[in-house]
């Protein structure tokens, strides 16, 4: 196999920027396409929801316009990882691994969600009310300034309304899969949730996800790995470079078996 470019999708809001601290490295092992999705860092505004659909075939458009032909191998963070697993559906001939740092939960519903309050001693009503202000409440006035990192929480809201439908209906390539889990809770005291133990939310949901993602590592023959590192946070990339660089060299190492 030839050695696959590296796409980076950065996560909701985030320009290209935010993997400074690993695509010099990272590009001694591999070709590397870093980029601003449209209206977000220094792409142009674009007044268009960026749906996974969308965003996919912006992402073929761009690779086909500069002529950086697949195997692609893709590495998305957070809202990135959603839109790295959408384009593998959508264009699955052409990619030959997924990697995924803390990814916005494709895999999640919102019985999921529900369940894990439940586990942590939460109320019925409470759940309930938490609930609708997350993904009912009516959607604030379009922040047209800001528009490209508002239109990306509109999509996940709704995305995470239908389960992730969409994404769940599209093909998964057989391809090794990487999650990246950071361990480390970073809300200050301050800014937690007075509604709910936030710490013990965080680490129910991890327990939660960490199944739940090891069994959608399983979907997939070539097989891969559910890495935890507990001292990072969300940005794992930023948190533990090192860490992140060794197994993404370990990933190409592989494929070139």
């Amino acid at each position: 196999m030839s050695v696959p470019t590296i796409i980076f999708e950065n996560g909701m809001g985030m320009g290209l920027g935010t993997w400074d601290t690993v695509i010099d490295e990272i590009a001694k092992y591999a070709p590397v396409f870093a980029y601003d999705r449209a209206g977000i860092g220094q792409s142009d505004k674009v007044y268009q929801l960026p749906t996974a659909q969308l965003v996919s075939q912006n992402l073929k458009a761009i690779l086909d316009t500069l002529h950086i032909d697949p195997p692609y191998l893709l590495v998305g963070h957070s809202m990135g990882g959603l839109y790295s697993r959408a384009f593998a559906g959508y264009y699955p001939q052409y990619v030959v691994g997924l990697v995924m740092l803390d990814p916005a939960d494709f895999t999640e519903t919102k019985a999921d969600w529900n369940n894990i309050f439940r586990s942590i001693g939460v109320p019925e009503k409470k759940i309930d009310e938490m609930l609708y202000a997350r993904l009912y409440k009516p959607a604030t006035t379009v922040d047209s300034v800001r528009y490209g990192p508002w239109s990306e929480a509109q999509v996940l809201g709704e995305l995470r309304r239908t389960d992730f439908a969409e994404i769940k209906n599209l093909p998964l390539p057989n391809v090794p899969i990487y999650f990246f889990m950071g361990g480390k809770f970073e809300v200050p005291l301050d800014r937690r949730s007075k509604d709910f133990d936030q710490e013990a939310f965080f680490h129910a949901r991890t327990n939660v996800n960490m199944e739940r993602w090891r069994k959608f590592i399983y979907q997939s023959s070539k097989g891969g790995s559910l890495i935890y590192l507990s001292q990072c946070g969300h940005f794992i990339h930023r948190d533990d470079p090192k860490a992140f660089i060794a197994h993404i060299k370990f990933l190409l190492d592989s494929l070139k078996g």
